[in-house]
């Protein structure tokens, strides 16, 4: 066969980097030989799977679809093994899992917890950005499963519904800054309240740190828009402010229809649904 493994588990992982000097850091191996092993991969293949510029590195449209058959050959090269025990399922491959951090908050830890009691060998990357960046990187292929925010639907993920949050409007206990809101104006949640309500305050802060947001109000420095786990991810005892417009969100397990099969990946989604209870 022409192709060589080495080149292709050097494939897809920068495929899930930025730029060749973080993939090759990321595989501790020297730029130069990333690079002419990407090249001879491209050579393989007859196609070109990496946009390359001065900012950095794409995949190209050819480069998504030879992804997603790397990885399940990977996969299935990976099932060949027979672990040294019982309890080592991933046999050295890492699942990569993506969410907001706010969202990583409360429930990465309890999903990890739960995968190493099961599995000590486990190997996972945790990828951060807002939930409409992480289900993209989900259809690319750069992101194996992820935990998503109001998914928008798509025939080619699977999208299991976990859990409800909802979004309101909190205040610290002291006496609060009522002409000043603090929130993330850029998130539809925080639009859509703000279309709600009346007499909105005329002061906005924004920041996009949910967590800022929280410390900000237990401080009494003005009204915060804030999802209902994030509040109780900090640990300050806020209230909702009785009166005033909600948001509703949906809390969401996205992955490609190829991932799930082998039981590494199995016990990332048993653990991941495990953290929100379901």
């Amino acid at each position: 066969m022409k192709y060589r493994i080495r080149d292709i588990e050097n494939f897809v992982a920068t495929s899930s980097c930025r730029t060749i000097v973080e993939a090759s850091t990321k595989l501790e191996i020297s730029q130069p030989a990333l690079s002419e092993s990407l090249k001879r991969l491209e050579t393989d293949a007859g196609s070109i799977l990496f946009y390359r510029s001065r900012t950095g590195i794409e995949l190209t449209a050819s480069g998504r679809v030879f992804l997603g058959k790397a990885q399940n050959l990977l996969r299935t090269l990976t099932d060949l093994d027979f672990p040294d025990s019982d309890r080592a399922l991933f046999a050295g491959r890492s699942v990569t899992i993506g969410c907001h951090t706010t969202v990583a908050q409360y429930t990465i830890p309890k999903a990890l917890r739960h995968i190493r009691t099961v599995a000590p060998d486990y190997r996972v990357e945790l990828r951060h950005d807002l939930s409409r960046n992480i289900q993209l990187e989900i259809q690319r292929g750069t992101i194996d499963v992820g935990i998503v925010i109001n998914p928008t639907s798509n025939p080619d993920l699977v999208i299991q519904k976990l859990a409800t949050d909802t979004v309101s409007v909190w205040q610290g206990k002291g006496t609060v800054d009522k002409k000043t809101v603090i929130a993330n104006t850029e998130l539809f949640q925080t639009q859509s309240i703000f279309k709600k309500w009346k007499n909105k305050p005329g002061k906005v802060i924004q920041t996009d740190s949910l967590e800022l947001i929280c410390s900000m109000v237990n401080e009494n420095l003005g009204l915060g828009v804030i999802p209902s786990r994030a509040v109780s991810a900090s640990g300050f005892k806020l209230k909702p402010v009785a009166d005033l417009p909600t948001h509703s969100d949906e809390i969401c397990l996205v992955y490609r229809p190829e991932f799930g099969k082998n039981p590494a990946e199995k016990l990332v989604i048993e653990g991941i649904k495990r953290s929100l209870n379901f």
